[in-house]
């Protein structure tokens, strides 16, 4: 069934709070880190050229990202985790990040790290009714939107199945997903990053 498309959540682009280190200057001082980023995404963030203030942080925090949705070493799937970020983020309530994952999520295969979802199947893997193939992802996708409303009220029904359908590993991972998320929502929305402008229109996935 079609389901309806929001409206963008915004119209127009604003400028930060404070000014934005120099693109040029982003990448001096945060090297090959900022690398991947601008291959996989395929421009300059708008938060990366505030991290750059504090590029010993920054680092910390890419390196950060990449380990706990990307590594080698991962336990969970990388296109499950990328849903549960875009859900962990709508849930949180960052626009910036909801769209970002969205794009990600909708991005054509081809390029680094596409999944080539439509508007369709991403509005329902968002939808609070979202019911995933299997029972592990179904846990998965329970304890994502619970933890990021409320960490300290998921309830055991939703940690046994946990412990039911995913190894210890895979729990660690998962509940890294959901924190890291929140620690990105909160810095980026309380610094009120704005939305780059040819994402705008997946501002709308959060208000859905």
């Amino acid at each position: 069934m079609k389901r309806d498309i929001p409206e963008p959540r915004f119209t127009k682009t604003e400028e930060p709070f404070i000014p934005y280190v120099p693109d040029e200057k982003v990448v001096e001082r945060l090297g090959k880190v900022v690398e991947p980023y601008m291959k996989r995404m395929g421009f300059l963030p708008n938060a990366l050229k505030l991290y750059a203030y504090r590029p010993e942080i920054a680092e910390t925090l890419f390196r950060l990202n990449s380990n706990v949705m990307r590594d080698p070493s991962s336990t969970l799937d990388q296109f499950l985790k990328r849903k549960l970020a875009a859900v962990a983020c709508k849930t949180n309530g960052c626009a910036y990040c909801t769209a970002h994952s969205c794009n990600m999520l909708m991005r054509d295969k081809t390029s680094s790290e596409g999944w080539g979802l439509s508007q369709d199947q991403l509005l329902e893997i968002l939808d609070d009714d979202y019911k995933p193939a299997n029972e592990m992802e179904r846990a998965c996708f329970d304890y994502v939107r619970t933890a990021s409303a409320a960490p300290d009220s998921v309830p055991n029904e939703i940690l046994g199945r946990l412990k039911k359908h995913l190894t210890p590993p895979q729990i660690v991972e998962l509940a890294c997903v959901v924190g890291f998320w929140k620690f990105y929502n909160a810095v980026h929305d309380s610094l009120h990053i704005p939305v780059e402008e040819h994402l705008l229109n997946d501002t709308r996935y959060v208000d859905v």
